[in-house]
């Protein structure tokens, strides 16, 4: 994908997000069933396990929306009713396994008033603009016992890209440490398919990318691109890009011999397929 098609879709999407930013943020509260089954992974891992020199696991995630896998995480790994009132006395539980760095791509989704706890440290800045002026969105963050990015590579375009972004979550994971992803497959989904057919027919029909700010050549978009319209309005408010296998399979083979990988799963939806969850050890 070229540059200027990349950076077309990326200010369509911000400006989906800021235009939908409560009603977005208010149909996303409830932890995805995949992130259950990625706690018995980091079980595994020894998570969990007591530490003697009582040092906190680091957790960094990027494009973390309104925290509620901070949420999630730190109740799994803290106890539900601990959680709740670590949040609620505004303080750093002594007991707290967990440090979050969480990155969002819009930092209004970010209810910096949902975790209290000390021990989130918030960085708040346009991942994808960055990327596209070859700026660092992570700098400054140290590397973490895991990273973590959900709901969010469906909207970076291209391969160029989608490989950046994987490479820097490596970049900042710590030896033997796990990286964490969620690629969305909503081709899978008869209602989501449909509607994005729909919303694919209307941007062709109406030359949505000639409308577009700034425009774009709908013909430079890339296999399995699509948009979607949000709620009731079927019109093409946002990019997304369904995931095969195969383009996962060279994402993962692209990052060479510095990873391995340990678990790939589907989840989420009705059907429990809606997401393919990649799990990479790095080396």
């Amino acid at each position: 994908m070229d540059t200027a098609t990349a950076r077309a879709l990326i200010a369509l999407n911000n400006s989906f997000y800021s235009q939908h930013t409560a009603s977005f943020s208010s149909t996303r509260s409830a932890p995805w069933d995949g992130w259950k089954r990625l706690v018995d992974v980091l079980r595994s891992c020894g998570w969990g396990d007591v530490d003697t020199n009582n040092k906190a696991r680091t957790v960094l995630d990027l494009a973390c929306g309104n925290l509620r896998f901070e949420q999630f995480l730190t109740s799994a790994f803290l106890g539900e009713k601990d959680a709740i009132e670590s949040r609620t006395a505004g303080e750093r539980h002594t007991d707290s396994p967990l440090t979050f760095h969480a990155v969002d791509c819009c930092p209004a989704l970010v209810d910096t008033d949902t975790l209290h706890s000390r021990s989130i440290v918030y960085h708040e800045v346009d991942i994808l603009e960055r990327y596209c002026n070859h700026a660092d969105p992570l700098g400054g963050i140290s590397v973490c016992d895991l990273s973590v990015c959900f709901g969010f590579m469906h909207h970076v375009p291209g391969v160029d890209l989608r490989k950046q972004v994987l490479s820097d979550l490596l970049a900042h994971t710590k030896a033997h440490g796990l990286v964490v992803i969620s690629f969305w497959q909503f081709m899978h989904d008869e209602r989501l398919a449909r509607k994005a057919l729909q919303a694919d027919e209307i941007a062709q029909r109406k030359d949505f990318g000639a409308d577009a700010d700034p425009p774009f050549n709908p013909t430079h978009l890339d296999e399995n691109d699509h948009f979607l319209g949000w709620q009731s309005d079927s019109n093409p408010l946002r990019y997304c890009h369904h995931f095969s296998e195969t383009e996962i399979d060279e994402l993962v083979a692209s990052m060479g011999a510095d990873v391995r990988e340990r678990e790939r799963y589907s989840a989420d939806g009705a059907s429990g397929n809606l997401n393919r969850y990649l799990v990479l050890e790095k080396l």
